[in-house]
């Protein structure tokens, strides 16, 4: 409400219908006005002016002003009074609602010890992410969760903190006791200790005979034997051996076969025979390779835990990641973050149809991340055995080389081996050499071209002035469309050594050839600057 006013020229009014003051000035008295509030009509009179008189804190007596005091009032109690007891005001914090930090805290506590009980109990079976490691690991990583989740427990009741302790305790003991009862796979001692860190072979000491003999049981080394006898009988170089692979489906034993085959020359006979749940011996059978060699092979495929040299066996944990297949529509969307790390998987894979994917789709793909290691696989890949598709690897190579001389010197050796088997050599393969400059492909290329001109052509063009010198010196041994494709080709990449050819190439010219030694002349001195 607005404190009254003494100036003469002012009157301070209220409305009759809601009650609301204004200040109007005194020259509208007696006449009619509108309330801005309600929009009531009245006319300013004695009834509707307010008249307040001045005063000072103190002048009135009013009982209801010590319910403002600061001093407290002290008046004794009348005799025989009795005085109300009240009971304690409750504190506010108990009624407020809980916080979203203390709400999600609790939340994520109830959640990780949930995931760490899960991970702790199907973790531990054979090929599991935990198969390998010793029970007290497994108890530290228990331990550490039950910690972690008390804390948040704690922080998210901070009312009810005895049911919080309870409550953890109860978490603690539930993640302790799962590891206790859920032992299979669990390690001990060093060798274990290693498996589970997964740091590299490990080659353990040299076993007892009781020991390898129990080992040979458990992996059921039978069929390794028997044909490691018959490629003794029949002598050569060729050996036998064994992958014990654990955490291998049942529908992938045929694509490890098949990876095998390809990479370290394995004979096709060689087979995989069940060992229990998830577990394979792989006899590897009619290789030259040594037991080392072919562990450096297996990385594909897994983790190499142990050499086993008394019994010529390698063991090792399959990967179950390397046999899952990416999302397609992920594998697809270049706009998508994960788009080169997950092709660049699929290229690691030994399923060759998934390699051949991965290699289509980066062919038409920015070579923005991965640049150096999609390269280096790409040029694994021309040299690999088996590799049907290696027209589209030198066309993803073309959009991936990273200007080193190992994609050249990858490609010129392929072009070699199919010159001298005389096999279908791919356009791409001669593209990628030729933007490579490798000019030592040009008796191969001019091969090419003399059995195609049309085809072979532009190479020519593009591999660029080292041609001038080969195709004069070829040029009078030329006749009809080989002639007049090496005066087009000479025009595109010749200088004044060609002028002179075409000059006296004028000579018995028929039209066309001479409409072609025209042009070829212009180009040649419009690059020359003449």
């Amino acid at each position: 409400m607005a404190p009254p006013t003494n100036d003469p020229a002012q009157l301070l009014i209220r409305c009759p219908s809601c009650g609301q003051r204004f200040r109007v000035g005194i020259d509208l008295r007696d006449r009619t006005v509108e309330c801005g509030a309600c929009e009531h009509r009245f006319r300013i009179g004695d009834d509707v002016i307010v008249r307040s008189k001045k005063f000072y804190p103190g002048e009135r007596v009013d009982a209801l002003s010590n319910r403002y005091h600061r001093i407290p009032i002290t008046a004794p109690a009348p005799e025989g009074l009795q005085t109300a007891q009240y009971s304690t005001v409750a504190d506010a914090s108990a009624f407020e609602p809980i916080s979203p930090q203390r709400l999600i805290a609790g939340v994520a506590g109830g959640i990780g010890v949930t995931l760490m009980a899960l991970l702790l109990f199907f973790g531990a079976k054979n090929g599991g992410s935990l198969d390998g490691m010793p029970t007290a690991n497994r108890l530290a990583m228990a331990g550490f969760s039950a910690v972690f989740a008390a804390v948040l427990f704690v922080y998210a009741n901070p009312k009810t903190r005895s049911k919080a302790i309870l409550a953890s305790g109860l978490c603690a003991l539930l993640l302790l006791v799962i590891p206790l009862f859920r032992t299979e796979g669990a390690g001990s001692g060093p060798q274990a200790g290693n498996e589970a860190a997964g740091r590299g072979r490990v080659n353990p000491p040299v076993q007892s005979a009781d020991a390898l003999e129990l080992l040979r049981a458990t992996i059921g080394t039978d069929p390794l034997t028997k044909e490691a006898a018959l490629l003794a009988e029949q002598g050569g170089q060729k050996h036998a051996y064994g992958l014990w692979l654990r955490g291998l489906g049942d529908g992938d034993k045929l694509l490890v076969r098949d990876y095998l085959v390809r990479t370290v020359a394995a004979d096709p006979t060689s087979r995989g025979y069940p060992r229990g749940p998830g577990e394979v011996l792989m006899v590897v059978s009619g290789v030259t390779v040594t037991l080392d060699q072919l562990a450096e092979r297996v990385a594909p495929i897994g983790e190499v835990v142990a050499i086993h040299r008394e019994i010529d066996v390698i063991e090792v944990r399959v990967n179950p990641a390397n046999f899952e297949t990416s999302p397609i529509e992920k594998l697809w969307d270049r706009g998508e973050a994960a788009f080169y790390e997950l092709n660049k998987r699929e290229l690691e894979s030994i399923d060759l149809e998934r390699v051949k994917g991965a290699v289509e789709r980066l062919a038409d793909a920015e070579p923005t991340i991965f640049r150096s290691d999609i390269a280096l696989r790409l040029v694994g890949l021309l040299s690999e055995e088996g590799v049907d598709f290696k027209a589209q690897v030198c066309d993803a190579l073309l959009v991936w080389r990273d200007g080193t001389a190992a994609v050249g010197d990858a490609a010129e050796t392929l072009l070699a081996k199919l010159d001298a088997t005389k096999a279908i050599i791919p356009a791409e393969l001669i593209g990628l050499l030729v933007k490579e400059k490798r000019v030592t492909i040009f008796p191969t290329l001019e091969r090419l071209w003399l059995e195609d001109v049309s085809k072979w052509e532009r190479y020519l063009i593009e591999l660029g002035p080292p041609v001038e010198a080969k195709l004069i010196a070829k040029f009078s041994q030329l006749s009809g469309n080989f002639q007049a494709s090496a005066v087009h080709v000479l025009g595109k990449v010749g200088g004044s050594d060609s002028l002179e050819l075409l000059k006296s190439a004028r000579e018995g010219a028929g039209q066309e050839l001479l409409v072609r030694i025209e042009t070829a002349e212009k180009e040649i001195h419009q690059r020359l600057g003449q």
